[in-house]
């Protein structure tokens, strides 16, 4: 028999979280919601922490506070789920230990899976002469703005990737 919580948290992420979702019974899926929804919930968290800085600091940096997590969620949503499906393919089995390991390594490898995406437009659109820039230029700029999110949110998306990890397969171990 399941301990009382986990069926608990079961409901709740049928009821409420991404359980609702289409195909969300497939656990691969599944997993990629989870991610997905870690990583809806760090760019938020991340978004509400630079909006305290700037309130705090007086620095009156609005714009950057909420356009930086902003312009995130359409590319690390996408990555994050993308990850969560395949690291969920490749995990060896389905317990709360390897739900920590594959959430921190999928919010690691969803900085790596952005800075393709990111990098892969930019230089194709340098490569095309859709921009003034060269595709060194654009692929230098695309590591930098990757590198500079990696330093001002590793601190926050990789606990909260390990903790959807360990909350994803708590769920799924309940599973009838």
């Amino acid at each position: 028999m399941q301990p009382s919580y986990r069926l608990g948290l079961r409901s709740a992420c049928k009821r409420y979280g991404p359980g609702r979702l289409p195909h969300a019974d497939r656990p691969d899926i599944g997993a990629g919601y989870a991610a997905a929804s870690a990583a809806v919930v760090a760019t938020v968290l991340v978004g509400i922490v630079l909006a305290g800085e700037a309130v705090r600091g007086g620095s009156g940096d609005w714009v950057a506070s909420f356009l930086f997590p902003a312009f995130a969620l359409p590319v690390v949503v996408p990555s994050a789920f993308f990850l969560g499906v395949v690291v969920w393919r490749l995990s060896p089995s389905s317990t709360s230990t390897i739900g920590l390991v594959a959430g921190g390594v999928g919010a690691i490898g969803t900085y790596l899976v952005s800075l393709v995406l990111i990098g892969g437009v930019l230089t194709a659109g340098a490569v095309l002469s859709l921009s003034s820039w060269s595709p060194i230029a654009a692929a230098e700029f695309s590591a930098g703005l990757v590198g500079l999110a990696v330093v001002l949110t590793w601190w926050i998306t990789i606990p909260v990737g390990c903790l959807s990890g360990v909350v994803y397969m708590s769920v799924t171990e309940s599973s009838p």
